[in-house]
């Protein structure tokens, strides 16, 4: 009997870009500034250097270059994944974020942002 190994096909229904753009993060009376993993109109992924929980609400500032300036695109979400890696000789937390709620400006702010990484890669 043969087998046959089925091709990595991506599952998100958004691409992702890997970017490093400015984001602060605001967790209840905590907030903190880092730089994105990866940026898509779904969500975000950064390194933390704590953990946080699954679901916890947050609130985003995420700073998007553009010809004219750097657009600021706030919204809301939730944490949805977090693994402990190893980055250089550190430990911190690779966390994924959930846009629960961004207003139709900044979306598009977003999909232009996409738009222009798209085709600066091809």
């Amino acid at each position: 009997m043969t087998t046959t190994k089925k091709p990595n096909l991506e599952r998100r229904a958004r691409t992702r870009h890997r970017t490093a753009l400015d984001v602060s993060l605001q967790l209840g009376t905590q907030s903190t500034t880092v730089s994105t993993r990866d940026v898509c109109l779904s969500g975000l992924s950064c390194y933390l250097p704590e953990p946080l929980e699954l679901f916890t609400k947050y609130r985003f500032r995420l700073f998007v270059p553009t010809r004219e300036a750097k657009e600021e695109v706030d919204g809301e979400g939730i944490v949805v994944r977090v693994e402990e890696v190893e980055v250089g000789d550190c430990n911190l937390f690779q966390t994924a974020f959930f846009f629960q709620h961004l207003d139709a400006g900044h979306v598009r702010i977003l999909e232009q942002f996409m738009e222009n990484e798209a085709r600066e890669t091809d």
